[in-house]
């Protein structure tokens, strides 16, 4: 006779593996701010704009805890003149070629994609992932001195 241990197992572990996945999704579906690009609509979108992308997967340890930081980035350069760039998304599991063509090797990958440059000379950022640090990146990038943001929240 079998016995019914090893197909409760599986079905727990099965259930288990369902509940952390959603969660893991919902926290970059969650992301309004940030703009989900996709195969479709990568290249015309960063033909059209300075764009700095996070690259990820949802089962992503390090990218759910990222989350909640690149949505916040997401806000703040949306309300500040000065930054001339979008923030973007690319969810990995679902548009794995793109991250192909990217050379995304591992999770969170964060690329700038400055206006009237080639995809192929996109710099990869390899600092901090606090928002400080992320805005001190996109200033660089965009040729922006830290004055020159201060003055322009200032007036």
């Amino acid at each position: 006779m079998l016995s019914s241990k090893p197909v409760l197992s599986a079905a727990l572990v099965a259930a288990v593996g369902c509940l952390l996945s959603t969660g893991l999704v919902r926290a970059h579906d969650e992301d309004t701010a940030s703009v989900a690009l996709t195969k479709d609509t990568f290249q015309s979108e960063i033909d059209g704009s300075n764009y700095f992308v996070m690259f990820f997967a949802p089962w992503c340890g390090h990218c759910k805890k990222l989350a909640p930081t690149w949505a916040k980035l997401a806000e703040s350069s949306n309300e500040d003149s000065a930054l001339t760039v979008k923030i973007g998304r690319v969810d990995c599991t679902t548009d794995g070629d793109l991250c192909s063509d990217q050379d995304v090797t591992g999770y969170p990958t964060l690329k700038f994609f400055k206006l009237g440059v080639s995809a192929d000379q996109s710099v990869k950022y390899r600092g901090a992932r606090d928002l400080d640090s992320f805005n001190a990146f996109i200033r660089e990038q965009l040729g922006i001195e830290e004055d020159e943001s201060e003055e322009t929240v200032a007036e």
